[in-house]
């Protein structure tokens, strides 16, 4: 969708840079009454503002010149200003090519690594895209890291089970990684990988065998999710609650929905430290709702009034896009990029 939308307002932008050339063409045949070409070599001189053996005028034609370089050099260079910021925004290695793209790797700090640009990697890096999350793309198949490159992506071409390539990725700067290759030794390898690596980095990985959890657990995954039993357990709600999995699917994933669910976490200098939830007054401040708090690795459902905040709880919330950020600014942390 992407590439088709770039693709278009390319095609546009080079058919308005046409119309101008076919403009000036036009007015120095009629004026001038010089031949196409002559009067062609005229525009194109005219907009590249190079000046270079320049035709005699007459007076009529010296008028339509000074017109024409007034508005007429001004819109070339803004177009070709707007598709130069356009194939940039689309892709830059078009431009740059690796060394650019190297750059931008090089200046990444708290990203997330996806391993991985299969169906489930595409979602997870659009979905990252989506949400401003700054992040990168590891993939093997030349194939793949092309169409990741073409997609707007950052994106290494290596195998990401070695500790060169995440190197190479800034694993050491990074905040969060995901596996997403169907080969669940490959995953598990990646996660140890990246464990000893990075000891605080959080690790989510993909699982196709159910008897594989264990072993990503044990190589440093917090987080391992099968495919499979998740699209078990949603078509089952599908079934059963629909209204609720339609709430869910809108809250989570639908931008600029009035709804959102996010998690802020509490830092040493948020004013909700050391108060219960009830003395707060987290619903009548910010105006979000606290559904359950994470604490430890334990996640409290439907706190109690008389909970009391500790530095580094998580806050699952919901709300509005407002909401959420001055709930954010009361837990005193950065306001997450999903909700900018």
């Amino acid at each position: 969708m992407k590439a088709a939308s770039t693709q278009g307002r390319i095609l546009s932008y080079s058919i308005r840079i046409l119309l101008l050339v076919a403009f000036g063409t036009t007015g120095y045949m009629v004026i001038e009454k010089w031949t196409f070409l002559d009067a062609v070599w005229m525009t194109v001189n005219m907009l590249a503002t190079v000046g270079y053996g320049e035709l005699k005028l007459d007076d009529n034609g010296r008028i339509f010149t000074i017109f024409f370089i007034l508005a007429g050099v001004g819109v070339f260079l803004s177009i070709v200003g707007n598709m130069v910021q356009l194939l940039l925004e689309a892709n830059p290695t078009a431009i740059f090519g690796r060394r650019y793209m190297k750059r931008q790797i090089n200046g990444l700090s708290g990203h997330k690594i996806v391993c991985g640009y299969g169906r489930t990697g595409q979602e997870v890096a659009n979905h990252f895209q989506a949400s401003n999350v700054p992040f990168l793309v590891i993939e093997q198949d030349p194939i793949r890291a092309k169409r990741a490159e073409q997609d707007g992506m950052l994106i290494i071409q290596g195998d990401a089970t070695a500790d060169e390539t995440l190197r190479e990725a800034k694993i050491e700067a990074a905040s969060g990684i995901v596996c997403t290759l169907p080969d669940d030794t490959a995953n598990t390898f990646i996660a140890l990988a990246a464990s000893e690596l990075n000891t605080h980095i959080h690790i989510v990985s993909r699982s196709g065998n159910p008897g594989s959890e264990a072993k990503m657990l044990r190589a440093g995954a917090q987080k391992v999710i099968s495919p499979y039993v998740i699209c078990g357990r949603r078509m089952a709600t599908a079934v059963t609650h629909p209204l609720v999995l339609e709430f869910l699917d809108v809250a989570m994933h639908t931008p600029g929905y009035d709804l959102r669910l996010e998690q802020v976490t509490l830092s040493r200098s948020s004013a909700l430290v050391g108060m219960t939830l009830k003395d707060a007054n987290v619903k009548q401040i910010s105006g979000a709702m606290i559904l359950a708090v994470g604490k430890h690795g334990k996640l409290i459902n439907n706190p109690p009034p008389d909970h009391i905040f500790v530095e580094s709880d998580e806050l699952i919330a919901l709300g509005t896009e407002e909401q959420l950020r001055k709930l954010s600014e009361l837990a005193g942390a950065l306001i997450s990029e999903e909700i900018k």
